[in-house]
């Protein structure tokens, strides 16, 4: 995806990438996985996994966390790049690998998180889409991912492309350390192509829904977007879309946490989606959306086919049909409000961003690409 300031704002690329993910699933994971057991050495395998990224890319790391470490059986800990460079790093352990995320590898933060790890003696791995980013020159193990150029837009081709690279170093690291057989990664590897139908069958049951609540949702409404466990990264992953769909100040808040602070601003007037697949925050899930209708609250429940108890409990419901491990939702679940942030924004006739105003984009460009790196002391 081009990243620059002669990007060409049409809402028809934000829509290509949504429905272009399908095919990115089919061909990826193996791809991703034989670019990644080329890269890692392995004669070094790591005892501890950090994950440093912004926006989307920081998501990613929460929403394949806990697949990570299921399949490793080490210790990942996800961290906005700043908070890794400028803080962590002084007390990573010397065998952790510190994978940098960045779509563009531009971002100066994450280049930066990368050259700490490195002048740390850490291993150091480089996710991105770029090959001619900042960010794969400096890092010992650079992966990249590819997809459609569809031009720029609020990214959806791009998150994907990170869950799955992120998917593909944990399924190596756990060959490598003798948690998987190739049999076990072969098998772990057809199950994310088979999302690939499964994104398709949501896209096609849900859009006209979503589309329609979209379109009927007044634009100053307040937004939440609520998920635990692999969900929180994909509920922030969903502000994320709102924000650079709509310029909607949407809030994502951690499951539990909705109870404990947005629970206080829920009421009428106000729109709460609310990611509720199988796994054990369902539980949970239930009971806030039943808070958020007891309060007069709107809420969008996703649930997995067939749930009609959480469905029962919810304003609006959308089904995604066929996936029955939590670790892998974050592919699926959030189709639907990217359907919706795309249907939200170019009804009202917004501009992805707010990038018509050229002032708002080079402050933005300068603030995350051409931020000094810092070297440390």
């Amino acid at each position: 995806m081009q990243v620059d300031e002669n990007v060409s704002l049409e809402w028809d690329n934000m829509l290509a990438g949504i429905h272009a993910q399908v095919e990115l699933l089919t061909r990826a994971p193996r791809e991703l996985y034989a670019q990644v057991s080329d890269a890692l050495p392995p004669d070094r395998v790591p005892g501890f996994i950090y994950a440093a990224g912004c926006g989307d890319s920081y998501y990613a790391a929460i929403a394949t966390r806990l697949a990570l470490m299921r399949w490793t059986g080490l210790m990942v800990e996800p961290l906005e790049s700043l908070e890794f460079s400028r803080y962590l790093v002084d007390f990573a352990p010397p065998d952790a690998m510190v994978i940098a995320i960045s779509n563009s590898g531009k971002v100066a933060r994450t280049v930066e998180a990368a050259m700490a790890a490195r002048e740390r003696g850490l291993m150091t791995v480089g996710l991105s889409y770029n090959r001619q980013g900042r960010l794969g020159q400096v890092v010992a193990a650079p992966v990249f991912y590819a997809y459609p150029e569809v031009g720029f837009g609020p990214g959806t081709l791009s998150y994907l492309g990170t869950l799955l690279g992120l998917y593909a170093i944990g399924l190596r690291v756990a060959r490598l350390r003798g948690r998987l057989t190739d049999a076990q990664v072969d098998h772990e590897l057809a199950r994310l192509e088979a999302q690939a139908d499964v994104v398709r069958a949501t896209i096609e049951r849900a859009r006209a829904a979503l589309v329609s609540l979209a379109e009927a949702t007044p634009r100053e409404r307040p937004v939440f977007l609520v998920g635990g466990g692999p969900s929180y990264g994909s509920a922030l992953f969903g502000m994320a879309k709102l924000i650079e769909a709509a310029r909607q100040n949407a809030v994502a808040q951690e499951l539990e946490e909705w109870a404990h602070e947005q629970y206080f601003c829920t009421g009428p007037g106000t729109l709460t989606f609310m990611w509720a697949p199988p796994g054990r925050s369902l539980g949970r899930a239930r009971e806030q959306l039943a808070a958020v209708r007891d309060v007069g609250g709107q809420s969008v429940a996703f649930v997995a086919e067939g749930d009609r108890e959480t469905a029962s409990l919810a304003d609006f419901t959308v089904a995604i049909p066929g996936v029955d491990d939590e670790m892998l939702t974050p592919i699926s679940y959030v189709v639907p409000i990217e359907v919706y942030a795309h249907a939200f924004a170019s009804s009202k006739g917004l501009t992805m961003l707010g990038f018509d105003d050229p002032n708002r984009m080079s402050v933005n460009f300068r603030q995350i690409f051409g931020s000094r790196v810092e070297t440390r002391p």
